[in-house]
């Protein structure tokens, strides 16, 4: 055999020898790379899990805008919509809350007519005593009670009325007036100002009436309203 084809020979099995060890090294090396990568995923903490168990525990850690109630889309509409009735729950709380701040602030400017009392004849309810319905509130309370200003203004009217006997009106801001009817006593004058809480007159049974109490009317631009809706609107529960 000639020197040239034993080198031959010797080529060629070395070159298969390369191979082969190069076929060995490349799965081993691959393995070693995502060995290296997943154990450098797991040291970082950056790992996606989408499994349902997964998206529910992360639309769990979701918080919704307070104020639109807005909540990032994650897959999980069980979540989504509880997380919008927790929403929604608060922002009732909130706007309860800045609605009772307003009411205790302007409720330093109205008052109850009367302080000992109970509702009797209620606004637009019958009786045979009336030729329509009721226009005011009945507050029931003992002769001689003190009757107030439920709002600041002026006295417009102060004297005898027919069926409301003796009778006040005071005037207030934005075409309101509130009456005080069936008086036993006047304490005002016409063109007099008086003060929210100030005594005006005093519970009495004067006009038409079966039992001593006070005839509290309310009227915006003329037209009657429920006074007892118009106080708790001001922030005064009777």
């Amino acid at each position: 055999m000639s020197p040239e084809v034993t080198s031959s020979k010797k080529v060629s099995r070395n070159a298969i020898r390369k191979l082969i060890a190069i076929g060995v090294a490349l799965p081993v090396a691959a393995a070693v790379v995502i060995s290296s990568t997943s154990t450098s995923a797991s040291n970082s903490t950056i790992a996606l899990d989408l499994t349902p168990t997964a998206t529910s525990s992360i639309s769990k850690s979701l918080v919704a805008h307070p104020v639109t109630g807005a909540i990032p889309f994650t897959g999980d509409l069980k979540a989504k919509k509880r997380l919008a009735k927790v929403a929604a729950a608060k922002a009732k709380k909130i706007a309860a809350a800045k609605e009772h701040a307003r009411l205790v602030k302007i409720s330093r400017n109205f008052t109850r007519p009367v302080l000992n009392y109970r509702l009797s004849a209620s606004f637009g309810s019958r009786s045979r005593l009336w030729t329509h319905r009721h226009t005011g509130q009945d507050f029931a309370a003992p002769y001689g009670s003190p009757v107030r200003a439920a709002e600041s203004g002026i006295i417009v009217f102060a004297g005898w009325d027919g069926a409301y006997g003796r009778k006040i009106a005071v005037r207030h801001p934005s075409g309101v007036q509130t009456w005080y009817g069936h008086l036993s006593r006047i304490n005002v004058k016409v063109g007099q100002r008086v003060k929210v809480g100030q005594r005006i007159g005093s519970v009495g049974a004067t006009g038409n009436v079966t039992g001593t109490h006070l005839h509290f009317e309310v009227r915006k631009n003329g037209v009657p309203v429920n006074p007892v809706k118009w106080l708790r609107s001001m922030g005064i529960w009777v």
